[in-house]
């Protein structure tokens, strides 16, 4: 157990170092940045790659994913989001484990939108909710602030017709309802999509840049600090 703990330690150190890196790369094209979280096991590596198409761990295990792993996506309506798959959070984490656990969820802390994902079919899934926002609370992110929290019910392809039906009712009652999505199947992406661009697209400034045959020399400079959404030569 403490040859794991240790090799744990040792690959959350790395993190730290990678997740640094990634922040000074990624402040020089300030595209939003959208994490997902939730309790272990809720799907947050099956949404990842359903919305990236990266390959990324999926496993049904604690602390599958420790690098909290980029990738650059594009929304419908063309607009740019940079996605972040982040640790799973558990309940009663070792003392000597939390510092380090919750270093890796820096990340959260300067998201523009912050993804809950829940597995809404597992019975604890209340509790695991209580748990994360807790965390989240922590953090300095506030779970109620629909501004920057969308609440997203994950695996609803697992429950039976009854369940489903009573549940979404219960969601849609609420001040903001959440998004019921299958990770697996599809199912719900496209809303979810949709409210992540409209959340996110008034952060983004869309100008027209007209060039000169003397400045053409100046597109290598915009696609490196912007996102090119047309070009017409």
């Amino acid at each position: 157990l403490q040859d794991k703990i240790t090799k744990l330690k040792h690959e959350l150190e790395t993190v730290r170092r990678t997740r640094d890196l990634h922040r000074a790369k990624r402040k020089k094209v300030p595209f939003p940045v959208v994490a997902i979280v939730g309790y272990t096991n809720a799907g947050k590596s099956t949404l990842f790659n359903r919305l990236t198409g990266a390959g990324v761990l999926a496993e049904d295990m604690l602390f599958a994913t420790l690098d909290p792993t980029l990738r650059r996506v594009r929304l419908p309506h063309g607009t740019p989001i940079i996605l972040s798959d982040t640790v799973g959070f558990i309940s009663d984490l070792p003392t000597h484990l939390v510092a380090a656990f919750r270093a890796t969820l820096e990340e959260v802390v300067e998201a523009d939108l912050v993804l809950h994902l829940r597995d809404i079919s597992d019975p604890d899934t209340a509790a695991q909710a209580e748990d994360v926002e807790r965390i989240l609370a922590d953090l300095g992110v506030d779970a109620a602030d629909t501004n920057r929290v969308i609440e997203v019910w994950n695996k609803i392809d697992l429950l039976d017709e009854g369940n489903r039906e009573r549940l979404l009712a219960e969601g849609a009652s609420g001040k903001s309802p959440p998004i019921a999505i299958s990770a697996v199947t599809g199912e719900g992406l496209d809303t979810l999509k949709a409210l992540i661009e409209t959340r996110v697209s008034g952060e983004l400034e869309t100008m027209t840049v007209t060039l000169s045959p003397a400045q053409l020399g100046q597109v290598d400079w915009l696609y490196r600090n912007g996102d090119i959404v047309s070009r017409t030569d």
